[in-house]
């Protein structure tokens, strides 16, 4: 009877650049490999975070794993949206995070999945009833974990808390390292040797030995070493064939597993690539000074930290959810303040990526600072249930500084004391919002102070693949000897490489063309300008120094030049917010003033959320104002400039930015003035497209 094996892939990036990065060294070459082998079947797991980030950056790669849903050989595994460590993590959280998971799952693909991968396999008795509870039965658990439980065989096993079971499969971390091996050199006999060794064994019929790890070792660990991730997945098919040639194994879905035996109460266990990594200097994820996974998430000042902000947005959501019927779950009937509660969980769960793991996160991470994001969507949903109009100071976001607010009963606008700034723009009305681009992770520091822009960083120019056939054929030329285990060694243990070559054949990635390009911006804002007096260097909104409440609006005070005042004049219309730049040159000479306006666009964002990049279409509103439209919705928000000025439209991450070059001549000891107005509209006809 053919040994019986389950193949598990883990994508998981949160929702940055490195998502892109890795969909092209990894993604799409792995799982154009899988579908190469419509006979085997396999187990994937796509995190929430890499699912708002995917449709923005490639919609073939999603559109593989439909055609592999479709053929019935690929299976979605559920888990936590962020991939925040259950064991480490508030169970009210964990339950958030299950849900969401699980909707993000249905929003997608169409599936209710049954099978649950534990976030960096660390486990917990406790865990047990919210897993069930989250519609799971099936769970992989590592090894050394289920041993000390007393299992004896690689056989699927139940256990029980409070009347609730699952069925725990056995993750082995030796059949991990021997296929990593393999799929990386190339070098397949101490894989099948030991494959053999369990179909061997007395009562392999009941044996499920799984094979889980992150889908990232599958071109993208190489990658970031300087390897070419073809030559991986070179490997990687030359070894499914055997596979699949083989009558010997099994391939099979998880949800399959069947218990063979009981076990009592797991103890509590810790991933063993963690407590690995804490012990060897030079392993990925490497932190200093703790003997261990539970040592490290007793001391860590980071995770007690992050802690203590996670606790007070939880009060927060849980007292808004108490005091409602409609929770704002996706897919439900909610008034609009659920739909912005439920925006507010999500961006509570979408900044908690990786907590409690090793080597990620901390102060200044956005992927988890952010998450003070919330303490806003909160806001708006209490005050979309009892809207009150005028013009207010308030810190919204948690920031520790004020924001000014403009709120006509309808649309709430959130502004920086300092320079003015849009944070959010948001239809109380309705739900959705027209500015504000929450859960987008930028390249830069986190500022808990947001009247700062983010300070973007440069991204790699390191060559990537354009296409992702399984062969390295054109690239013989950058084949190299090295000495074993050459730059990959640092993900394997020391063992797997007794009596194997002192030599490695490697490929290495091809030259990189051109130089370190600028990151995709991302949480800039609207209504965001820098200004320029004559040939002097351009002063930035982080520059404007002080506020003042004037009749029904705002006023920002800037002094970008010597008897060069400036007064950023901010009220709000139906739909519309109106900005006047009135300038003052007490100077003896007229001066030229050239002001770019920059406006980070994303109207109904989370509608465009499932779809990405294709949601948002740039085009010349009325054939004169540029102007960003939601091709789902209609929903447009046009920039007008008075005077008319040339405008760009750049890509964003999750939204576009549009710059409008707005400039005039002000003669001496007079003023003039420039008007930039952002106005929603419904754009159905009369588009006219820009490239």
């Amino acid at each position: 009877m053919p040994l019986s094996l389950a193949l598990v892939f883990h994508f998981n990036q949160h929702t940055n650049e490195n998502a892109g990065i890795a969909n092209r060294a990894c993604y799409r070459g792995l799982l154009a490999v899988l579908r190469a082998h419509p006979k085997l079947k396999f187990n994937l797991h796509l995190s929430g975070t890499l699912l708002r980030a995917l449709p923005w950056f490639d919609s073939e790669t999603l559109a593989l794993v439909r055609a592999g849903l479709a053929a019935g050989q690929f299976e979605l595994l559920g888990s936590t949206y962020a991939q925040n460590v259950p064991y480490a993590s508030d169970d009210w959280d964990n339950a958030q995070q299950i849900a969401l998971h699980r909707e993000v799952l249905a929003q997608l693909f169409d599936v209710k999945p049954s099978v649950f991968w534990l976030s960096e396999r660390s486990w917990r008795q406790s865990l047990l009833p919210v897993i069930a509870s989250g519609g799971y039965r099936v769970v992989p658990v590592e090894d050394h974990i289920l041993r000390a439980a007393g299992l004896q065989e690689p056989a699927p096993a139940s256990t029980t808390l409070d009347a609730q079971m699952l069925t725990v499969v056995y993750d082995d971390t030796t059949l991990r390292d021997r296929f990593n091996y393999a799929a990386w050199f190339g070098r397949r006999a101490q894989l099948f040797k030991y494959l053999q060794q369990l179909a061997a064994s007395p009562g392999s019929e009941n044996f499920l030995p799984v094979y889980a790890e992150d889908a990232e070792a599958m071109g993208l660990w190489g990658w970031e070493q300087g390897y070419l991730p073809q030559a991986t997945w070179s490997h990687l098919d030359n070894l499914l064939a055997e596979l699949e040639d083989s009558a010997l194994y099994r391939l099979q879905h998880l949800s399959a597993a069947r218990a063979r035996q009981k076990l009592e109460a797991l103890p509590d266990g810790a991933a063993l690539w963690m407590d690995r990594a804490l012990l060897r200097p030079d392993a990925p994820y490497h932190e200093h000074g703790f003997a261990d996974w539970f040592d490290f998430l007793e001391r860590s000042p980071k995770v007690m930290r992050f802690r203590r902000l996670y606790a007070v947005l939880r009060v927060r959501l849980q007292a808004l959810q108490a005091a409602r019927q409609d929770v704002g779950r996706a897919g439900g009937k909610s008034r609009p303040g659920g739909e912005f509660l439920r925006q507010a969980v999500e961006a509570f769960c979408h900044h908690q990526y990786e907590f409690g793991c090793i080597g990620v996160g901390g102060p200044g991470y956005w992927g988890w600072e952010n998450a003070r994001s919330a303490f806003t969507l909160a806001y708006a949903a209490e005050l979309a249930d009892q809207p009150r109009a005028g013009v207010w100071v308030d810190d919204v976001n948690g920031d520790g500084s004020d924001e000014q607010l403009f709120c006509n009963g309808r649309e709430l606008a959130v502004l920086t004391s300092y320079g003015g700034r849009l944070l959010y723009w948001l239809d109380l009305a309705a739900g959705c919002s027209w500015v504000g681009n929450q859960l987008a992770v930028p390249h830069a520091r986190f500022d808990v102070d947001a009247a700062k822009l983010p300070k973007l960083g440069l991204g790699p120019a390191r060559w990537l693949p354009d296409t992702f056939a399984a062969s390295a054929k054109s690239w013989n030329s950058l084949k190299q000897k090295e000495a074993a285990p050459t730059r990959m060694g640092r993900h394997l243990p020391t063992w797997l490489l007794d009596g194997e070559p002192s030599e490695m054949t490697m490929v290495a990635l091809p030259a990189a063309e051109g130089t370190p390009r600028q990151a995709l911006g991302a949480q800039t804002g609207a209504l965001d300008e820098v200004i320029q007096i004559d040939a002097a260097a351009p002063a930035s909104s982080d520059s404007l120094l002080d506020f003042r409440f004037e009749g029904e609006g705002i006023t920002y005070l800037l002094f970008p030049a010597p008897d060069i005042y400036i007064e950023k004049q901010v009220w709000q219309e139906p739909e519309a917010m109106r900005v006047r730049y009135l300038i003052d040159n007490r100077d003896e000479v007229t001066h030229s003033v050239m002001l770019r306006s920059f406006h980070e666009l994303a109207p109904d964002y989370a509608q465009a959320l499932p779809v990405g990049r294709p949601a948002y279409a740039y085009y010349l509103h009325e054939a004169r104002w540029p102007a960003v439209r939601n091709t789902l919705t209609g929903t447009a928000i046009v920039v007008e400039t008075e005077p008319a000025a040339a405008a760009e439209c750049h890509v964003n991450l999750l939204a576009l930015r549009v710059e409008a070059a707005l400039e005039c001549q002000v003669p001496p000891r007079s003023q003039a003035a420039l008007e930039v107005r952002l106005r929603r509209v419904v754009a159905s006809e009369g588009l006219r497209r820009q490239a």
